[in-house]
């Protein structure tokens, strides 16, 4: 018999105490969700923590890397060139002035009527500077020659451009290398092939670059100048005026320093933030609410452990604390326990005069420095037998257990208000037994006395 059906036999509202009955042993699951509510609230704050942590280390890294102290930036006056240094630059100026730029040579071919009429199959050599490259013509059309060109590898570029002449299709090669001796050259077994190259306009001759670099001549076969000023690259983009020139300025990169110092501090302060809104207090009326890690102990521990190796000397010569590098903690009370570039002026003198005592400072020698020995103690923390990772495994235990617990107490009441129906069930039987009798008897009872009175 369905839920739905109980109490009809006995007339009693079976059903609903039925409901009442479950909803009753539903109450017995209420501590364990709210422990288990409680537990993956905290694991999800490890895990925005673990998060946190891993950003400021990536801050920390790369105040440990040694090539943040070895880059070199350039400065350049006006728009004739671009230029890169890497580690090997040295700090300098020069004058420089581009006299000419790199060119690669372009070709045109003699005017034909149309792209598809057959002009000559064969074996084409095609040879720019010192390679060779054979191409099998057999579309001899002008459109099939520039395709198969296009197809070859031959470090030429084929196209068809018109001329708006009577005879406007022409056949142009460009070399796909700059430089005087990338020059093209064109031949053929077929004699017809031979004649349309051997008629070719040159439209753009390959020339070398020309540009002096504090005087001293220097010629490129590129526009991508390398080595012309040791570690610096330089990329030609335009002639400069009869009698100017462009300024370029070799310096050590302190402005990558300073934006790493910048990201530390508010990767720090992002992570300091974050352990706030983990660990805080809110008041709602009479009670007091603690948010997920409000009072946890590794979280605690965490937070310790990161401003000590901050707060601590770094051995050796030259800086040994955050504020002679312009860093320290604030003394304003609303920004209590962050970082804060105090003295920004001790920091750019720091970069610019002492950029090896930053170095020391912050990476040491990979291991001695402030950001050295963050980068180690975030590790720590979060390997696996670290503080945050053993808090977290924890946890996940914690939440494994409950689960499980909560799916044999739901396991236990299934079976106790199924227990419920089926007495119900029965109570319904008999009860419909008992009325049925009752009524059969009160029948048996009304016909006996209406006898009586006859």
């Amino acid at each position: 018999m369905a839920i739905e059906s109980l109490g009809v036999g006995s007339s009693l509202d079976l059903t609903s105490l039925l409901s009442g009955l479950k909803s009753a042993e539903q109450e017995k699951l209420a501590p364990i969700n709210s422990k288990l509510s409680s537990t993956n609230a905290k694991l999800s704050g490890f895990g925005q923590l673990t998060q946190s942590l891993e950003s400021f280390q990536t801050a920390a890294q790369k105040l440990n890397s040694p090539k943040l102290y070895e880059g070199f930036a350039t400065k350049v006056s006006g728009s004739a060139l671009t230029a890169t240094a890497g580690s090997t630059a040295a700090a300098g100026s020069y004058d420089i002035k581009i006299n000419s730029l790199a060119t690669a040579q372009s070709l045109a071919t003699t005017g034909r009527a149309d792209t598809t009429s057959a002009i000559g199959t064969g074996t084409l050599s095609v040879k720019v500077g010192d390679k060779s490259t054979d191409v099998e013509i057999t579309d001899g059309s002008l459109a099939g020659i520039r395709d198969a060109i296009n197809k070859s590898d031959a470090g030429v570029t084929a196209s068809i451009v018109n001329d708006g002449s009577g005879t406007p299709y022409r056949l142009v090669l460009s070399s796909e290398t700059t430089g005087a001796a990338s020059k093209m050259s064109l031949s053929s077994d077929n004699s017809d092939l031979s004649a349309l190259f051997s008629g070719a306009t040159e439209t753009v001759a390959a020339a070398d670059a020309s540009l002096t670099v504090n005087g001293l001549a220097i010629k490129s076969a590129s526009n991508t100048v390398e080595e012309a000023i040791q570690g610096v690259t330089l990329n030609l983009v335009e002639t400069t005026a009869e009698g100017a020139s462009t300024k370029l300025t070799v310096s050590q990169d302190t402005d990558s320093v300073k934006t790493a110092v910048q990201d530390f501090v508010k990767a720090y302060n992002s992570l300091a933030d974050k352990i706030t809104s983990l660990t805080k207090v809110d008041a709602e009326g009479d009670k007091v609410k603690g948010a997920a890690l409000t009072g946890n102990s590794t979280v605690r521990s965490v937070q310790s452990t990161l401003r000590n190796v901050m707060s601590s000397a770094v051995g050796g010569e030259g800086m040994n604390y955050l504020f002679e590098a312009g860093v320290s903690f604030s003394k304003d009370l609303t920004k209590s326990g962050k970082l804060e570039i105090s003295d920004e002026k001790t920091l750019d003198d720091a970069l610019a005069n002492n950029l090896d005592g930053v170095k020391g400072l912050f990476a040491g020698d990979g291991k001695t420095g402030i950001a050295a020995k963050l980068d180690t103690s975030i590790t720590q923390m979060l390997t696996n037998n670290g503080a945050v990772a053993s808090a977290k495994s924890g946890l996940e235990s914690s939440v494994k257990s409950l689960e499980a617990r909560s799916l044999r107490m739901q396991d236990t009441i299934d079976a106790t208000v199924e227990r419920y129906k089926k007495q119900f069930q029965q109570l319904d039987v008999m009860m419909s037994k008992l009325n049925n009798t009752q009524s059969y008897l009160t029948q048996q009872f009304d016909a006996l006395n209406g006898a009586s009175k006859n």
